[in-house]
């Protein structure tokens, strides 16, 4: 069992002779110390490395300190008198969870960030850790909300928040990774760009993505199991629409659950000050999310809920799910940023390069995950590869957006995944390329054009309407015209593989007679079979270089 090292065992007696510190109070600060092993562990590094020096009691007004503070210089954890039982040696739960949440602050106190603007590492300020704290503390719904995020939800469990972490290159008011139990947050909103509005909105959203990691990491699994169905299945069209369509709905939910919580930590923050603050209060605050929620009412001065959202008396949102519905409309369904003929306000610019809406954000996640596993456990079908296949608007799926934020390609990432977009009639073939790479490498976050000849038409080219990519200037992709055996060969056979891959056997059966009646059809067809049984070789060698399973896991929540 751990034991307090002597360096913490200092700290809780500079505690114990402070003025005015009870031996109760000493009693129950030992005690919620030695109640939890990884907290323990955490404290007694914080002491070894001088960041942890000495416990206080607050001395501000009732409800000024609700979750605590930390000074660097001094090496001060500063608790809230309320936390404290009135009698006995046991520590409350409130208790064990500020501490929990002082270590996060006190490990993100000395941790550093990279300065984009000057290319330098640089330390977090101690107006970094009091601004991130002052917020925390200035709500009451966010203060009981980030210490229930701390603590475990039951026996054998991990806390869903562990950590604070400064945040840099995305663009974004703050993340949540499951995955490592992390908050993040950009250091510039808490100090040059400090705004306690917006920061407790922004943290109010955050952790609530901590709550909902059970659920995303259950809806992940379940994709996980329909989509290895899908490339395991016995046809020729493996597609992927719905699979990532109940996916993108996981997260839909997530994202509006994570809005109506921020709503609910600001609106306590209004209310701290102001007991009857409601909606109208809310707008008057000017910060732009709470439009997602209200809009000015026919009145002066007034406000009216957004349709579609009910909110309770005292003018908090439950988690109902018409309220998320309707949250994840005026939230998650907004275009990305510079779609023509939309407001900036009501469009959504996150993501690597900060233009894109939340669909495409973790679509490709999503679209990563399926091309692995199609990768992993797809195999050939009377001769023919399968063919990947997605509906890109159906979806409100960009190619353009999804590799600008990043698709991770696991398997084989140096080869583009070719796939048909059914939104297209005929099904229009395109490609996915693994764009999820550090700085400075090949199309890293960037779109990826056809090269000519590399989706296996030599002659394609921009305009040209053999390349699977040509658009007309509206969006909709060019008509492929009827082509002449006589007229090029190696267009019309290019055409013909590509049938014959995607499986579109009525196509290709017409090529072939058409290619019969002519007088080379004979050499010709034995060129086309040839060439596809070439392709058939490649691919099986391909999977059974590949690995077997995929990860579960999840993009980092944002907002």
């Amino acid at each position: 069992m751990t034991e307090l090292n002597p360096q913490l065992k200092i700290a809780l007696a500079q505690f114990a002779a402070q003025p005015g510190v009870t031996p109760v109070q000493e009693a129950q600060l030992r005690a919620a110390v030695a109640s939890d092993a990884l907290l323990l562990e955490r404290l007694n590094q914080d002491a070894a490395d001088s960041h942890l020096k000495g416990f206080a009691l607050s001395h501000g007004g009732f409800g000024s300190n609700l979750a605590g503070t930390y000074e660097k210089s001094s090496g001060t954890i500063t608790l809230p008198v309320g936390s404290f039982a009135p009698a006995g040696t046991a520590a409350s739960a409130d208790l064990s969870a500020t501490l929990r949440l002082q270590d996060m602050s006190l490990r993100f106190a000395h941790s550093d960030y990279d300065d984009p603007v000057n290319t330098l590492c640089r330390p977090i300020t101690q107006e970094m850790v009091n601004n991130l704290q002052s917020t925390i503390n200035g709500s009451p719904a966010l203060a009981r909300e980030m210490k229930k995020a701390v603590t475990s939800p039951g026996p054998g469990l991990e806390a869903p928040l562990q950590h604070f972490a400064p945040l840099s290159g995305t663009v974004a008011g703050g993340t949540y990774n499951g995955n490592i139990k992390t908050m993040s947050l950009p250091p510039t909103s808490l100090s040059t760009r400090f705004d306690s509005v917006d920061m407790t909105f922004v943290l109010g959203h955050e952790v609530q993505h901590a709550f909902n990691h059970a659920a995303m990491t259950a809806a992940s699994q379940s994709f996980n199991t329909e989509t290895r169905q899908i490339a395991q299945g016995n046809t020729l069209a493996h597609d992927y629409t719905g699979a990532i369509g109940k996916l993108t709905q996981a997260s839909r939910e997530d994202e509006a659950s994570a809005q109506i919580a921020g709503w609910n930590a600001l609106l306590s923050q209004q209310q701290k000050t102001k007991p009857a603050a409601g909606l109208g209060s809310m707008l008057g605050t000017g910060n732009s999310r709470v439009e997602d929620f209200v809009e000015r009412g026919a009145a002066p001065n007034s406000a009216q809920p957004r349709p579609g959202l009910t909110f309770n008396s005292d003018a908090t949102l439950s988690q109902t799910p018409a309220n998320i519905a309707a949250a994840g409309q005026y939230y998650f369904d907004k275009p990305p940023r510079g779609t023509p003929g939309v407001p900036e306000n009501q469009t959504t610019g996150i993501g690597f390069h900060g233009d894109s809406d939340y669909r495409n954000y973790y679509g490709a996640h999503a679209v990563g995950r399926a091309i692995d596993m199609e990768r992993s456990y797809a195999q050939p079908i009377n001769g023919h590869a399968p063919n990947m296949q997605v509906d890109m608007s159906r979806l409100g799926l960009r190619e353009d957006l999804m590799e600008r934020n990043g698709i991770t390609i696991g398997k084989n990432p140096e080869t583009p995944q070719p796939y048909n977009d059914t939104s297209q009639l005929p099904p229009a073939p395109h490609r996915f390329d693994h764009t999820n790479t550090p700085a400075g490498m090949p199309n890293s976050h960037q779109h990826v054009p056809v090269v000519p000849g590399a989706t296996g038409s030599p002659g394609a080219k921009a305009g040209d309407p053999r390349d699977p990519e040509s658009v007309q200037p509206s969006g909709t992709p060019q008509a492929q015209p009827e082509l002449s055996p006589t007229a090029d060969f190696s267009a019309y056979l290019d055409r013909m593989l590509a049938a014959a891959q995607s499986g579109d056997d009525a196509s290709f059966r017409k090529m072939t007679q058409t290619l019969a009646d002519l007088p080379p059809g004979r050499e010709l067809r034995a060129e086309a079979v040839a060439a596809v049984d070439q392709q058939e070789q490649l691919a099986a060698q391909h999977q059974a270089q590949l690995q077997q399973a995929a990860q579960v896991s999840g993009p980092v929540m944002r907002m």
